[in-house]
């Protein structure tokens, strides 16, 4: 017996909103800073978002700041107090690999659609396929991973709190 870890009611639902905005704030600004080196020198063919400075490329770091900031937010929700680490190595690996996998892209030249066929190794995928995979894995790895540490040390430094803290204490 005993309680029930999912039944959860946070004490102040107004303090759990701030402290949510405050959260994907931390995340956006700090998974950024992580994948900055990664954003400016990996080289153009891995990485899937264009050249660095570029239009595409400020679209798609734009856009990783968004997400970054959607998965503080899930983040936040999803370990709550659960010391599990394949929870939180789960919520990063999962934003992590669908960031990668949209910035992969076919080739109308080397492709052929329904089923789709890109030629060696993989029939699917291609080398080139393959490398932009790597390279936005690895970019996304590094931005994912990089904010899960940060509101991890913040969580334990109390300048963040867990979902259901923020009203003054912990939910039992």
């Amino acid at each position: 017996g005993g309680r029930n870890k999912w039944a959860m009611e946070p004490k102040d639902e107004e303090a759990e909103k701030i402290e949510s905005a405050k959260v994907a704030v931390f995340s956006a600004v700090t998974g950024s800073i992580a994948m900055a080196p990664l954003a400016l020198f990996l080289p153009e063919a891995l990485s899937g978002t264009g050249a660095a400075f570029s239009p595409q490329w400020e679209l798609q770091h734009d856009g990783l700041a968004v997400m970054l900031a959607l998965f503080g937010l899930v983040y936040r929700y999803a370990v709550r107090s659960d010391p599990n680490p394949q929870l939180k190595q789960g919520v990063a690996t999962a934003f992590a690999v669908t960031r990668a996998l949209s910035l992969t892209r076919a080739s109308d030249i080397d492709c052929t659609a329904l089923p789709l066929q890109c030629g060696p190794p993989l029939g699917y995928l291609n080398w080139d396929m393959i490398g932009q995979l790597a390279g936005g894995g690895l970019e996304s790895a590094v931005a994912f991973g990089g904010a899960a540490f940060a509101i991890e040390i913040a969580f334990s430094k109390g300048w963040l709190r867990r979902f259901g803290e923020a009203g003054g204490g912990k939910v039992e």
